[in-house]
């Protein structure tokens, strides 16, 4: 810019935007307005004012779900398709209250009701009776007039069997109670006719047995006669038909036992008629009992399937011990049954037969049951006996006609140098002894016999009580069973036959007069004797052995040859023998315990315990009996036992035994029966090997007053379980192998013929064993193994035990 210029500043005004005038703007343009020109506007903001109300307020949308009380949908009405009417039928509410029963109003017709939109339309209830009525004349319509009768059989069936059911079941019981009455008197009269006939009352036997047999007369005409189509029905329902089964199987037995006492009587009847021979009357009654048995075995099976508590409940304890008692009677009679064939070769049914009848004292006790005190030789054929001879002398007879010389076993060189007749029973099995004393019989009367029968002096009370007492006038006593022994061992020991050396005298004189009862034995004694017989053979009272193989095997069968038993590998076993020997009559107050334990260790090896203990009750004053008593003792165990320890022993003094001559022979039978292994150092136990078992023997001396213990340890051969022989399993291989770890044990226990032990035992399992299973009198399982109670040890024994290791 030059000097001088005009600098002035230019202002800019600002004009309307429609007519660019100054001074207004387009809103109050004068030109705008009269020219009316549409100009777009921009619309004001607009905003919703929401009052809120202070005032407690619920929304219709929310639910109170405290207070509501009713069913949140029940205002909402569904919305579906109209319906057809000609296929929806609107069922009528049920009606909680039921009405009286009056007239029913019920229209079945089933027409289109119209509705309202959105209703529904109800109709009144309708009554059973009438609902009934209108479904019958429907199906009426719908079904050929054929099938109505069926249709209405079957209705009134079902309106007819609830009254007839009650009136039927009331039937039954009224005839169940009959047939219980009437079976249980049977039985009761039955059981009356069963003992009478077991104690030989044949009178007393068919009078209770025709009781019987009316009342299961009686019950059978009641099944037969009553509800026959009731019994069909009964059979099919579980419940009932026990009970109906029961009752008829009591029938049954009752009738099958009955038919058996029938026979057996008969029989027992035809040989009190006829007077016959022994043989002759066994064989009547073994041909009866094949006949008998059949029943009796019938009704055997039905009284085992009979519930007890079908009888009334005052006979069903009497009915437990009817049947267990039945149990053992059939026993006994199949025995008796099996037994025929050798007990008519043993009575000399096969032509004559001569025996040795030794008579052995259990009050000195020896291997097989006494001291042979006296003997008899029998002769007998067809069951008469042809000649008995027993010695006056006993068996000291022999002694000067012996022609053998041989030493004995060593223990008895206490009371003798030679072994000679008298001690011939050394053997704890009695096979072996009897063949001994067969040996020397005949080294002493040149003569041999069929076979030894040894009988122990308890015998004779048995005997007694079926013959009943005896007079014997030379002594001028009544023997009865109370004092038989005790008075024959006075007149052999104090008698004056004895210093005429004739003490046995007084068994000559008796033996006559028992052959003369025994022959005029009436007929309801036969029973009782065989059932004695039987229980004397089980107790070792009587031992047998014949030539007679067949015989011999018969009699071994049955238990009764006195043999050692044989025994399995695995098996434990014990056999505890006493030989009293210079010890007098001492044994008749001896009190023997012997208490066991089986110690398996956790390897499997078992330690077994064997504790015997021996109380002397006599009185040192007394005469034979308050003697010191001398015990030989043995006990047999399972073959390679192994003695771990042995005390508790006292010995007699050496200088009492007599040394055989140097020129006695050593006896062949003893030296190959006992095999002596050694004799333990520090015991002084004998240990010889014997008829397939181990043997541990020792002294034992208990003075009147005294209670002496022995002990015995050993280690049994075989072990409670077997050791895998691969230890080196691997995982897989134990997951295949089938069980888990068991183990089984097993225990036998012999009788000592002439003494009754108390026996006790306890197996005892390693931890982490518990019992899964048990057998055998008086056993208590224990969380590691077992407790056999203490029990008398009257014959041989057996109990069993599984365990199983946990896992």
């Amino acid at each position: 810019m030059s000097k001088g210029a005009n600098t002035t500043k230019k202002i800019h005004l600002r004009r309307c935007a429609v007519c660019q005038k100054v001074g207004h703007n387009k809103s109050t343009c004068p030109e705008a307005v009269a020219q009316n020109i549409d100009k777009p506007v921009n619309q004001p903001l607009k905003f919703f004012v929401h009052h809120v109300n202070y005032n407690n307020h619920q929304s219709p949308h929310l639910v109170n779900l405290k207070e509501h009380k009713k069913n949140l949908y029940e205002d909402v009405q569904s919305v579906g398709p109209k319906k057809n009417t000609e296929f929806y039928f609107d069922h009528d509410t049920p009606v909680k209250q039921i009405p009286k029963i009056t007239t029913p109003s019920f229209s079945p017709n089933i027409k289109a009701n119209k509705r309202a939109t959105n209703t529904t339309q109800k109709k009144s209830t309708s009554n059973l009776g009438q609902n009934i009525k209108t479904a019958f004349d429907k199906a009426s319509s719908a079904v050929a007039p054929k099938h109505l009768a069926g249709v209405a059989m079957v209705i009134l069936f079902l309106l007819f069997v609830p009254s007839r059911a009650r009136t039927y079941y009331f039937d039954l019981k009224s005839t169940a109670n009959k047939i219980s009455d009437n079976s249980t008197a049977g039985f009761s009269a039955l059981q009356d006719s069963t003992s009478a006939l077991m104690s030989g009352n044949l009178e007393g036997a068919q009078e209770s047995l025709t009781g019987a047999l009316q009342n299961f007369d009686k019950a059978v005409k009641v099944l037969n006669s009553e509800h026959q189509i009731l019994q069909k029905i009964v059979s099919v329902v579980p419940i009932m038909n026990g009970e109906m089964q029961s009752r008829q199987r009591l029938i049954t037995a009752g009738q099958e036992i009955s038919l058996g006492n029938t026979y057996l009587l008969k029989g027992l009847s035809e040989i009190r008629a006829v007077s016959s021979t022994i043989t002759k009357n066994l064989a009547l009654l073994g041909e009866h009992l094949r006949f008998s048995l059949p029943h009796y075995q019938t009704a055997l099976i039905d009284l085992n399937k009979v519930d007890s508590d079908v009888l009334p409940f005052e006979y069903q304890n009497t009915f437990k011990e009817f049947r267990i008692l039945f149990n053992a009677y059939v026993g006994d009679l199949e025995k008796i049954a099996k037994l025929n064939s050798a007990v008519q070769e043993i009575f000399g049914g096969q032509g004559l037969r001569r025996y040795l009848l030794v008579f052995q004292n259990p009050d000195e006790l020896r291997a097989t049951g006494g001291f042979m005190g006296s003997f008899a030789l029998l002769d007998i054929k067809d069951g008469d006996i042809v000649k008995i001879d027993i010695p006056a002398g006993g068996t000291y007879d022999l002694q000067g006609q012996l022609s053998q010389y041989v030493a004995p076993p060593t223990p008895l060189l206490l009371s003798n140098k030679r072994w000679e007749f008298q001690d011939a029973n050394w053997f704890p099995d009695f096979p072996a002894s009897a063949k001994k004393i067969l040996w020397f019989y005949r080294h002493g009367r040149n003569m041999t016999a069929d076979g030894v029968i040894s009988i122990n002096a308890t015998v004779l009370n048995r005997l007694l009580s079926i013959v009943g007492p005896v007079v014997e006038e030379n002594h001028n006593v009544v023997i009865d069973k109370e004092t038989a022994l005790t008075t024959i061992q006075h007149i052999v020991e104090y008698g004056p036959e004895k210093k005429e050396n004739k003490p046995k005298q007084i068994l000559s004189d008796l033996a006559p007069i028992f052959i003369s009862n025994f022959k005029k034995m009436k007929a309801e004694a036969v029973l009782p004797m065989l059932a004695n017989l039987q229980e004397a053979l089980q107790e070792k009272e009587i031992q047998s052995y014949f030539t007679d193989t067949e015989t011999e095997n018969t009699i071994k069968e049955f238990g009764w040859s006195g043999e050692i038993l044989k025994t399995n590998p695995d098996q434990d076993y014990l056999f505890v023998v006493n030989t009293n020997i210079q010890g007098q009559k001492s044994d008749a107050r001896i009190k023997q315990t012997i208490s066991h334990q089986a110690i398996v260790q956790p390897d499997g090896t078992i330690l077994d315990s064997v504790v015997i203990s021996r109380e002397h009750t006599g009185q040192a004053e007394e005469k034979l009996y308050g003697q010191t008593n001398i015990d030989y003792l043995r006990i047999y165990v399972p073959a390679g036992s192994e003695l771990v320890r042995a005390s508790g022993f006292i010995w007699p003094d050496e200088q009492i035994f007599r040394a055989p001559e140097s020129w006695y022979e050593k006896d062949a039978t003893l030296s190959d029966l006992e095999k002596e292994i050694s004799i333990d150092s520090k015991s002084g136990t004998r240990i010889t090997s014997e008829f397939g078992k181990t043997a541990f023997a020792n002294w034992l001396i208990t003075e009147p007053g005294q209670t002496n213990q022995i002990q015995f340890i050993y280690k049994l051969p075989f072990k409670a379980w077997e050791q895998p022989e691969d230890r080196s399993l691997n995982n897989w291989a134990k997951i295949f192998q089938s069980e888990d770890p068991s183990s089984k044990y097993q225990l036998i226990v012999q009788k000592q013929s002439g003494i009754t032990s108390n026996f006790d035992s306890q197996i005892i399992y390693p931890e982490g064993w518990s019992p899964i299973w048990q057998n055998g009198d008086g056993v208590n399982l224990a969380s590691n193994g077992a407790a056999i109670n203490s029990t008398e040890l009257n014959n041989d024994k057996i109990w069993s035990l599984v365990m199983k290791k946990n896992e």
